[in-house]
């Protein structure tokens, strides 16, 4: 898709988004003034005042005390108001706009920065059509996490319980995203099929994309596929939030058809993002021994260098969860 029909489309959404925000935020007055008249006749009273003092200001701007007496009249009402809606167990805001964005406004863009976060997010969502990774962040993320799925009892060779080192593990993440700016190291998530490595990125992602980063989830034949499409000149979509986006997660490196020009690409990859800073996760079933015989040994040197690698071990929890009856 062309991004200049992707930004009339993201821009019409912006659009619509900010006439639901006024019609909910119509709706919640109407139902509160509905409920206590009292509220609705403290705000006309509190309009007539301004308008008032505003003519008078205007018919005779040399004639002092106007301002004050009208913020004297105000912060008595504006105090009967908010005890009237505490007392109700009602928002003091209620008739204020409720934005998806506050940092912009539901605009998409920034008073004096430019494009908003959330607007990159939705290009990036729009060019790679991951617009279905809001639907999975419903039900993976931090809140949802259940480590019960994790055995405590001892792994043979392996010095902490499945439970026990899931648990580190989101200890780990959790900080991760809190000092997110001030790591400088990537993840390397790796385990058999079912344990959590994609879920936990999700948690991740979920947890930096409420802040206002832009977060890319790529699996690896689709990363693959789109530098070869580049290459031979058959991409249509822009690939730069490969290389711009805050956090890129690769999941299922590995499974992707062997190509020798594999390796030179995610080499690239990783090189242009540690240089600028930006992080990555990479997803794989496959041990660090498997991996450096996959690519190379200069893949797994810059693993070791730029990496946090963490082992995910335990029982498959889809088929655990479905043993269970949870689907």
């Amino acid at each position: 898709m062309d991004k200049e029909i992707i930004f009339e489309e993201i821009i019409n959404e912006y659009e619509k988004q900010r006439a639901a925000n006024i019609r909910e935020r119509d709706e919640r007055v109407k139902e509160v003034y509905e409920k206590l008249p009292e509220i609705s006749e403290i705000d006309k009273k509190i309009s007539k005042i301004g308008s008032d003092t505003l003519n008078a200001i205007l018919s005779d701007p040399n004639k002092k005390g106007l301002k004050e007496d009208m913020k004297s009249k105000f912060k008595i009402l504006l105090q009967e108001r908010r005890e009237i809606l505490e007392k109700n167990n009602i928002d003091v805001d209620f008739d204020k706009i409720k934005y998806k964005c506050e940092k912009c406004e539901d605009t998409g863009y920034e008073e004096g920065k430019g494009r908003c976060s959330c607007f990159n997010q939705k290009i990036i969502n729009s060019l790679y059509k991951f617009s279905n990774m809001n639907d999975l962040l419903k039900t993976q993320n931090f809140d949802s996490f259940n480590a019960e799925y994790y055995s405590k009892s001892r792994v043979s060779g392996l010095e902490k319980t499945p439970y026990e080192n899931i648990m580190n593990i989101k200890k780990y993440c959790m900080s991760y995203v809190e000092n997110f700016d001030d790591n400088k190291k990537s993840l390397l998530f790796y385990g058999d099929t079912g344990v959590g490595k994609t879920f936990m990125s999700s948690c991740i992602a979920k947890a930096l994309m409420d802040k206002g980063r832009t977060v890319l989830y790529i699996r690896a034949a689709r990363l693959f596929k789109l530098f070869e499409d580049e290459r031979f000149g058959r991409l249509r979509d822009d690939i730069d939030d490969i290389y711009s986006s805050d956090l890129l997660i690769i999941d299922d490196l590995g499974t992707e058809a062997d190509s020798r020009n594999n390796n030179s690409y995610l080499m690239e990859l990783i090189n242009e993002r540690m240089i600028t800073g930006r992080k990555m996760i990479i997803n794989t079933n496959l041990n660090f021994e498997n991996l450096e015989k996959k690519y190379t040994k200069r893949f797994s040197s810059r693993l070791l260098e730029n990496f946090i690698m963490m082992y995910f071990y335990g029982e498959d929890i889809r088929h655990a969860k479905l043993m269970r009856g949870n689907r």
